[in-house]
C-alpha cells in the first residue's frame, strides 16, 4: 500500500510535539466532531438538526483563527488550520467541507491584505452558513474550472488569464446548467463539483496582483493553500476510516474468531495504518513550511495522498463494507465520498504543476 514515491527528506521539522495551543485547537475541534458530525454517518440530520450545527460550528470560531493579529484574530498558522480541518472529517466528509469550505480562500487573501476587499467583510459569515467562497480549480489550460460550491450565488476565487498570464480573482461563476459548456460532476449533500468554461461567469470584483506585498505568486499560493486544504480532509478521513475498521474488525467474526485476528486481514489494517500516519505527517511537514519554496513538495504530497486515500477507501469497502456499502448503513457513508474529494486534489496538483513551470 505505501506509494514508491519518497517523501521529501528535508521537510522533517525539529519536533513533532505538538505545543499545548495545537492541542486545544484540535481537541476542541475532535470534540465537536465527535459529538455534532460523527452521529451524522448513520443518520442524515434534518433541517434544524444541521442548523444547530453549523451554528455550534462557528462558535469554534475558524473566522477569529484566520484573521491576522492586527485586526483582532489569531493569525493562525497553515500547519495549525490543517490539524482543525483534520477533526472536521470524523462525520461525513461533505459535511466537514461544508463547514470550511471557505478557509483556504481566506487563508491566501490573508496572505496579500485582500480580505478587507471580500463582498461580506465579515469574516464569520463564510462559516455560519450564510455565504461561502467557491473553490474554482483550474484546468491545465486554464480554459476550464472545476468548482466545488455550497452556495448557488456565492462567489468562487480562480485562476484566469489576463496577456498569457494567470492571475488570481474572485468571482461569480452562474450557478446551474444555463451556461454552455457546464456539466455537473456530482451532489456531494449540499455541495457540488461543477466543470464550466473558465469565462462563464461575471466580471471579476476581485483581483489579487501578481506581487502584491512582496508575497510571491498568488496563484501558486492559492493552489498550494487548496492542496493542503484537501489534503486535510482526506487525512481525517482515513485515520477516521481506519479507526472504524480496527473496530469493526475486533467485533465481526469469522470462523468463530474476530477478523482482526486472521493474518491477511491483520496485515491489510497494518498497512492501511502506515498509510494513515505517512499522509498525517506528510501534511504537517508541507503544512508547516508558509513559503512558496516548497511547491514541488506540495504537489509530492497531494499525488501521495490522493492516490493512497484512494487505495485506503477500496481496502476499508473491501474489508468492512460488504454490511453496509450497499445497504446504506455507517459504513457506505464513510467510503462514498472520499475519491471525489482525491480527484480535485489531482486537478490542483496538475494546476500547480502547469502554472509553476510557466511562471
Amino acid at each position: 500500500m505505501p506509494s514508491s514515491e519518497s517523501v521529501v527528506a528535508d521537510l522533517t521539522p525539529a519536533s513533532w510535539t505538538l505545543s499545548d495551543d495545537q492541542q486545544g485547537l484540535r481537541a476542541a475541534a475532535w470534540q465537536f466532531a465527535r459529538e455534532r458530525l460523527e452521529p451524522l454517518l448513520a443518520a442524515r440530520p434534518d433541517v434544524a438538526q444541521w442548523s444547530e450545527t453549523v451554528t455550534l460550528a462557528a462558535t469554534l470560531d475558524l473566522a477569529t483563527m484566520i484573521l491576522p493579529e492586527q485586526v483582532g484574530g489569531m493569525g493562525i498558522s497553515r500547519h495549525d488550520l490543517a490539524l482543525v480541518v483534520e477533526q472536521f472529517a470524523a462525520g461525513p466528509l461533505e459535511r466537514a467541507a461544508e463547514l470550511t469550505l471557505s478557509s483556504p480562500a481566506l487563508m491566501t487573501l490573508r496572505e496579500y491584505d485582500a480580505l478587507d476587499r471580500l463582498p461580506d467583510r465579515d469574516i464569520q459569515h463564510y462559516f455560519d452558513g450564510t455565504t461561502s467562497i467557491a473553490l474554482g480549480i483550474p484546468d491545465m489550460s486554464a480554459s476550464s474550472l472545476w468548482i466545488l460550491r455550497q452556495h448557488p450565488a456565492s462567489p468562487a476565487i480562480m485562476v484566469g488569464m489576463n496577456d498569457g498570464r494567470p492571475q488570481l480573482m474572485l468571482a461569480t461563476p452562474p450557478a446551474g446548467q444555463d451556461v454552455r459548456g457546464t456539466a455537473p460532476v456530482a451532489v456531494l449533500g449540499a455541495l457540488t463539483i461543477t466543470r464550466t468554461p473558465a469565462r462563464a461567469g461575471n466580471a471579476p470584483f476581485l483581483v489579487v496582483p501578481q506581487a502584491a506585498n512582496q508575497g510571491g505568486d498568488p496563484v501558486r499560493r492559492w493552489l498550494a493553500d487548496t492542496a493542503t486544504y484537501l489534503t486535510a480532509l482526506l487525512s481525517g478521513a482515513v485515520q477516521q476510516g481506519i479507526d472504524f475498521a480496527l473496530a469493526y474488525s475486533v467485533t465481526r467474526q469469522t470462523f468463530r474468531k474476530p477478523i482482526v485476528t486472521h493474518q491477511l486481514v491483520a496485515t491489510r489494517l497494518a498497512d492501511m495504518l502506515m498509510s494513515a500516519h505517512t499522509i498525517h505527517l506528510f501534511l504537517r511537514s508541507v503544512a508547516a513550511d508558509d513559503t512558496q519554496a516548497q511547491i514541488a513538495a506540495v504537489s509530492q504530497m497531494a499525488r501521495h495522498v490522493a492516490t493512497e486515500a484512494t487505495d485506503v477507501a477500496r481496502e476499508l469497502v473491501q474489508l468492512c463494507g460488504g454490511h453496509g456499502y450497499v445497504e446504506g448503513l455507517p459504513p457506505a457513508a464513510r467510503f462514498q465520498t472520499m475519491h471525489w474529494f482525491a480527484m480535485l486534489l489531482m486537478k490542483v496538483e496538475a494546476a500547480l504543476r502547469t502554472f509553476s513551470a510557466s511562471a
